[in-house]
């Protein structure tokens, strides 16, 4: 690497990183919860800063960000922090939602990102249905509960159990041979347990 060019790199990654730095620390704990269906956001920016309103935006990839929402006037105070609330009512569900904010003069905030579960009136879903390399087992547990998770034969031979607290497990295609396959989802808490079937290509 010529000496120009190593410059020109600790110019760009230095700039880069205080701008980063110094927009990290105008929002404070940006987070998202998801509840009953919805997404709730939470910042606050700090004292001492203030932009020129504020556009919510969310992705599906954290890289494409389509605008869901704005706060108008300005924004912060010189005296205090502020605290700010916004409510995503239609969130893409069964995937990962990411959301930053666009902060009027000021910057972007750092990415938070939370996944969406709707398994809809069968209690789970597999997607995509027939697992060809990878796919996702995703059902309703928004108390985390501890569950066990079966997976049976056709003939009723136990393949494997999987153990989660989590509302969706990822299937891998090669614990499979080409088939269908049954499990059944039992919690160690009040969930009623479920079973369901899924088919391997």
């Amino acid at each position: 690497m010529k000496k120009w060019e190593f410059f020109l790199f600790l110019t760009i990654f230095f700039g880069s990183f205080s701008a980063r730095s110094q927009n990290e620390s105008v929002v404070l704990n940006f987070s998202a919860n998801e509840f009953n269906g919805k997404v709730l956001l939470n910042w606050a920016i700090t004292q001492g800063n203030t932009c020129n309103g504020i556009t919510v935006l969310r992705s599906n990839d954290s890289i494409n960000f389509s605008q869901i929402g704005t706060i108008e006037g300005i924004c912060g105070s010189t005296a205090e922090t502020i605290d700010y609330q916004f409510t995503d009512v239609a969130p893409d569900v069964n995937t990962t939602n990411y959301y930053r904010l666009s902060m009027g003069g000021v910057g972007f905030s750092y990415i938070v990102d939370i996944e969406v579960i709707d398994a809809g009136d069968q209690k789970y879903l597999v997607a995509p249905n027939p697992v060809y390399n990878e796919s996702k087992l995703i059902f309703d547990n928004d108390n985390q509960e501890e569950v066990t998770i079966t997976f049976f034969t056709e003939n009723g031979e136990i393949l494997f159990e999987e153990d989660t607290s989590e509302q969706s497990i990822t299937l891998q295609r090669d614990k499979f041979e080409q088939g269908v396959y049954f499990f059944v989802l039992k919690s160690k808490g009040g969930m009623e347990p479920f079973s369901g079937k899924i088919a391997v290509q």
